[in-house]
This record gives structure tokens, sequence and C-alpha cells, in this order.
């Protein structure tokens, strides 16, 4: 007997209907839609047979893959990749997020090839949640690595869709996860969430890094995960000093630095951060031993490739633009500006059009 596919019909029933508003499309609007999209891209305008008993066959597993067309055109409908509507061509090693239509953007596929067997555990997860293990989540983490590097060498708006295909199917497994495995998934939800929370303040949706630090903050209580708790916590209150929102940006820094079982670096990164709180609301003495103490600690950072791939960038070239924004907090201006100087001048290449780049050559040429 053949197995649905239910990526495909949970991708239907998740799309509004244009017909029937508060409804989900059914599988005749969904199919006259495959039928118009390909006609109006067809040279000679030629009709497409394509109908919603097309459309029940693929979702009942009858028909495994549809042609290379109709693939195209349910994935340009519905939003969402081949990968990720269960037509992965047999033999050919998964891509969490990649599209066919990724090379008209300019911008590199973050995702990479996953392992083989890798790919095809995080598929049964896919279609059957009960399925997840620590192992399809690893993969999941895995891609989400690569979309951090990619994210340095682009942007923010260039991974945000791929960072967010990655929630809906990470929360879809730590949802139906057997309870071995729920602890973990809980966990990288709440990293791909505060991900999506850092990706929005560059680009100045506020109120959407308030909402997915929110859920990234709950889920990490829920993991009893501190160093993610923490790091939601601390970008929550990075948004509230971007925002000149003191009083969040006081709360939430003290709040981050509360647990001490976290790495080093976020450890670090905290200190400098309370540091610039207190600055910023005139308790120059604390701010002062608070930056002391973080100078001490990054003299005690572990070597790069020990650090955690949550973390790469918790380095003392990162650090010295800590460091320099906390001194103008504090109006030392001439100090700000040469600690955001050598910031940049050590700082990795790759790193020149990441978002804290941009802010440390503002402050460098203040």
């Amino acid at each position: 007997m053949p197995q649905p596919n239910d990526l495909l019909r949970a991708a239907r029933e998740r799309t509004p209907s244009r017909r029937t508003p508060g409804c989900c499309m059914s599988r005749e609007e969904l199919a006259e839609a495959v039928g118009l999209w390909l006609s109006e891209r067809d040279p000679q305008g030629r009709e497409y047979a394509f109908d919603a008993g097309h459309l029940g066959k693929l979702e009942r597993g009858t028909v495994r893959r549809p042609s290379r067309h109709y693939t195209d055109a349910l994935c340009a409908i519905l939003g969402t990749t081949e990968t990720e509507l269960g037509f992965t061509p047999k033999g050919t090693p998964l891509r969490l997020n990649g599209t066919p239509r990724r090379p008209q953007t300019g911008v590199p596929d973050p995702t990479g090839e996953l392992d083989p067997d890798d790919a095809e555990r995080l598929t049964v997860a896919a279609i059957c949640p009960r399925r997840t293990d620590a192992a399809a989540v690893d993969a999941i983490a895995t891609v989400l690595t690569g979309v951090r590097r990619l994210e340095d060498e682009t942007s923010a708006a260039a991974v945000l869709p791929t960072v967010r295909r990655q929630r809906e199917l990470i929360e879809r497994l730590a949802t139906g996860a057997p309870a071995s495995s729920r602890p973990v998934a809980v966990g990288l939800s709440s990293e791909i969430n505060q991900y999506l929370g850092w990706l929005s303040i560059p680009l100045g949706r506020w109120e959407d890094a308030r909402r997915y630090l929110d859920r990234a903050a709950v889920l990490a209580l829920q993991a009893d995960d501190p160093m993610r708790l923490a790091t939601a916590l601390s970008f929550q209150a990075y948004a509230g000093l971007r925002t000149g929102d003191l009083r969040t940006a006081d709360a939430l820094s003290e709040a981050a630095r509360r647990d001490t079982r976290v790495h080093i670096g976020l450890r670090t990164y905290v200190t400098y951060q309370r540091a610039e709180v207190l600055a910023r609301d005139d308790n120059r003495a604390e701010a002062v031993r608070l930056l002391t103490e973080a100078d001490r600690l990054v003299d005690h950072l572990p070597e790069p490739d020990e650090l955690p791939s949550s973390g790469y960038w918790y380095i003392p070239a990162f650090f010295l633009g800590q460091r320099g924004f906390v001194l103008r907090a504090l109006g030392d201006v001439h100090g700000a500006r040469r600690a955001a100087a050598a910031c940049l001048e050590a700082m990795p290449d790759t790193w020149r059009k990441s978002e804290w780049a941009v802010r440390r050559r503002q402050l460098a040429e203040e």
C-alpha cells in the first residue's frame, strides 16, 4: 500500500484559499492554479491536463513525483520547495531548503548536501514526526550553521526565508517527537526562533523580533537550556538598546547574566552588554567594573575551533567592538573609535558585511 504524501497535503492545507476566506486551498483550487500558472508561462499559451484527480494521486502517494513542470508550479504556488513537498528524487542527496529557483536570486544555496543517511532520516521524520530522533535534529542544526555563515557574507534579508522554513520544520518535529527526542528538538526550535529574532533586528522588524525572541525564551525554559535562554534574553536586551528602550534592556541584560551555566563566550558578551546598559543609565562605577570584568574574560576565551557552532563569533576581534560600544556609552568617544577600528582590522573578511560589522564601522567613523 503506498505511503501518503503528508507533506504535500499539509502544504496545501496551510495555504489560504483565494476563493473562500478562512479556508485552505481545496484540491480543485490548487489543481486549477497549477494549470493557470503553467499556461501563463507557456510561450504558446497551452493548457495543461492537471486536475484534482492528479493531485489526489500525489497526496495519496499513488504517484510519488509529478513531472518537472508540475513540481515547479506546485512549489511556486505553495511557496515551498520540492523537498518540503516530499518530492525528493530517488538517489539524490537531500537539500533541506534548497530550491530550483535559488540561482535566479544570485544568492548561493546555504544548505549544502546532507549525508545520505541523515537526509533519509530527516525525510522520514518530516513525514512522520514520531520518528524524530537526535540525529534528525542534528541534521537541521548542521544546515542552520551553514545559513549563519551565509548571513555573514550576504545579509539578514537573504537568509530569512530559509530560516523561516527551518522553523516550520523543527516546530512540526518538536510537536510530534517522542518524549526521548522532544527536549533536543525543542531546544533547536528555541535557537531557530532566537535566530529569526536576531535577523529581524537589522531589518527594523521590531515586533517580529520581540515575538520570535519571546518564543525562543519560552522554548529554552521548556528544554532547560541555559545557553539558549541567556542568548534569547540578551538579544531582547540588544533590541531594547537599539530602540532606546533602556528599561527593557536593563531588566533583560540583568536576567541574561543570572545563570552561570553558559559558555564563557556568551558570558563575555552579556557582561559587555550589561556594562553598556549601566553606562547609558549613568551608573558609571558599576559599568566600569563590568567592563574590566569582561576584558578579563576575553583573555580566557577558547580557540576558535573550540567554540560552539551557535557562537563561532565569540573571538577577541568581535569583543573589541563590544568594548567600543561600552566606551562610547561612558563618553570616551576617542577610545570607542580606536576599539572599533581595531575590531574591523582584526575581523575575518567574511564578516565585513555582517550586521555587527556595519555598526562597528559606523562607530569607528563617528
